[in-house]
């Protein structure tokens, strides 16, 4: 067995594409590896256009090893075989390329981190023996470095587990949001044995943090980040002892007498908290306990009332947050990929074809409205910053979908489509009719990137403006 290099196989290279549904814990969509590779005479020139077959493995270790192939034979022995081969013969075509799909002839296995790490490449003439077979040795000076290692976008495959964890409700399984991204209630009947659970544990609320009880109900007990004290937003019934420190409406708890009766009707008579009813501007009576909450609930109506909606905006950045990725089922094959620009300073996707006709891919964003949102900004609501190695909207070019949270289309206006552009360029969209924007609700982004010809379609920040 010879391991050969630029002899038979010149300017390999191989991508990875695959398709994503719905996550399942039974059901998953075919999967597929992309290999593509051109083939060169040993002059490194001519391009080879006879039938060749393929023979692809994968192996934990990039040397091949005394033993690994015997007699034109992969030996299932060997200790750095990961348990996967196929072959494949084909006819290249007038250029000498050739594309495979692994894993149409044996499935793949469900890809393991600790075990299938390099790709083995074996080429010979379609009539000739097994023991023809030559191994593209990607370093023929290094004896420790013969196979392809397997790059982090075929672990893609392993999308519907995380190191192997399913979704599932047994012990290590990975627990799937049900409608509404609510956790369904069989996954944490009991609730959790932590001994603190702790909400904005990344510490970036600026107002206030709620804990809140029902949705209908929306009864609230809230942390006020600004004054420094909880909110109830409902009457509060202690039945047991209440022991307090510190200020009472300025007063210091300290120096109180014994009893409130002390403090209540400076006269002999004296009258315990709950026998005081005082009347509100509502027209109703309420004890003295009862009397704060309406106050705080009256302030806290004055201050919406006279602070209003603000603009803000949500910045998202690539690699998007909750992203997912998905072909369409027809002129997919290409790779997408993260890089940066340091001059113009964004992250972005690149989505970049060797085909010579229009592949595709799509990114897909699940979006979800604060819980103060009241409406998009009247102008320029949703931005999108791209680029593209050719201003040819038939070469590379990007689309944009929006769907509502009900998940109807949004009818965009603005240039959404066709988006194409040498340097970073930023599209501005809004929107006509009456789409559905529910606040605390989620809504999707679709961009579609193309390219062809090796050319490129990078997709950069997303800015989105609204009144909250």
């Amino acid at each position: 067995m010879e391991k050969k290099g630029l002899i038979k196989l010149l300017a390999i290279f191989f991508c990875f594409i695959f398709s994503i549904s719905s996550v399942s814990a039974v059901d998953t969509t075919p999967q597929r590896m992309i290999y593509e590779a051109r083939l060169l005479d040993s002059s490194g020139t001519n391009p080879l256009t006879t039938s060749h077959t393929f023979r692809f493995s994968f192996w934990s270790q990039s040397a091949v090893a005394v033993g690994d192939i015997a007699a034109g034979v992969i030996n299932v022995a060997a200790p750095n075989y990961s348990n996967w081969q196929e072959v494949q013969t084909t006819l290249p075509s007038s250029n000498g390329f050739v594309t495979f799909e692994l894993g149409s002839v044996t499935p793949l296995p469900q890809i393991d981190s600790t075990e299938h790490l390099y790709l083995q490449v074996e080429i010979k003439a379609s009539g000739d023996p097994d023991t023809s077979y030559e191994v593209l040795d990607r370093a023929p000076a290094n004896p420790l470095i013969d196979r392809a290692p397997i790059g982090s976008v075929p672990y893609a495959l392993n999308a519907d587990t995380i190191d192997n964890a399913e979704v599932g409700l047994n012990d290590g399984d990975i627990a799937l949001l049900g409608p509404g991204g609510i956790f369904p209630v069989q996954t944490i009947p009991g609730g959790t044995n932590e001994e603190v659970f702790i909400l904005d544990n990344d510490d970036t609320s600026l107002t206030t943090i709620d804990l809140q009880f029902g949705n209908a109900l929306g009864k609230v007990l809230s942390w006020d980040l600004i004054n420094g004290y909880f909110n109830f937003n409902d009457n509060v019934n202690i039945q047991g002892d209440l022991t307090l420190t510190g200020t009472v409406d300025g007063v210091d708890v300290g120096d109180l007498g014994t009893t409130v009766n002390d403090h209540l009707d400076g006269g002999a008579s004296k009258h315990d908290a709950s026998e005081i009813d005082v009347e509100a501007i509502d027209g109703n009576y309420y004890s003295a306990g009862d009397l704060e909450t309406v106050i705080d609930d009256i302030d806290q109506a004055i201050a919406g009332i006279s602070t209003g909606p603000v603009s803000k905006s949500i910045i998202l950045n690539s690699q998007f947050e909750g992203a997912s990725y998905q072909a369409d089922g027809s002129a997919n094959i290409g790779r997408l990929y993260l890089a940066n620009d340091n001059t113009a300073k964004e992250n972005y996707y690149e989505w970049t074809s060797t085909q010579n006709t229009l592949q595709d891919y799509d990114i897909i964003l699940q979006v979800g409205l604060p819980k103060t949102f009241t409406q998009w900004e009247a102008v320029n609501p949703w931005q999108f910053n791209y680029r593209s190695s050719n201003a040819d909207s038939n070469i590379t070019r990007a689309d944009i979908y929006i769907f509502d949270t009900n998940g109807n289309p949004v009818t965009l206006t603005g240039t959404s489509t066709n988006l194409a552009s040498t340097t970073w360029a930023q599209t501005s969209l809004n929107y006509s009719g009456t789409p559905t924007f529910t606040a605390g609700d989620s809504f999707i982004i679709i961009i579609k990137m193309h390219a062809r010809d090796n050319e490129t379609m990078n997709l950069g920040e997303i800015k989105l403006n609204y009144q909250g």
